[in-house]
């Protein structure tokens, strides 16, 4: 009965034609995931993982809510994390800002962690090291 259903849904989502990826939304969860990622790194919390993503990336939003939880890895067993799974909320407030901020569930209280200001697209292009070919 089991494999029966497995196989139906198997199928079934593989009839589902998948919607594009956003490019803007795809380059803003890079520097969201990269902004989070870098702030769990450098606290030591390189066990938790990307858990969950809304909304997705099939359209743009100027916020985004990450959550990550701690790695089931018996590895880490050893040394659990007090908190078994963070949320974050990334918002990008213009073209160049963005902000990640820190959301307490039980106390429903958000703390900003992270501020970027990106520099203008002419600055960044100054900078890049080697020019891509547009035909």
């Amino acid at each position: 009965m089991k494999i029966m259903i497995l196989v139906t849904l198997v199928f079934g989502l593989a009839a589902c034609q998948p919607q594009p990826v956003n490019q803007l939304a795809q380059q803003q969860h890079f520097i969201c995931t990269s902004l989070i990622e870098g702030f769990l790194k450098t606290q030591h919390l390189g066990q938790y993982e990307l858990y969950s993503l809304r909304p997705t990336l099939h359209t743009q939003a100027v916020h985004r809510d990450y959550r990550y939880k701690a790695s089931s890895d018996s590895t880490m067993k050893v040394n659990l994390p007090r908190q078994h799974d963070l949320s974050f909320q990334c918002a990008q407030n213009s073209a160049q800002h963005y902000e990640v901020r820190l959301i307490d569930q039980g106390q429903n209280q958000q703390q900003v962690l992270l501020s970027l200001d990106l520099p203008p697209q002419k600055t960044i292009d100054t900078l890049t090291a080697f020019a891509l070919k547009t035909q």
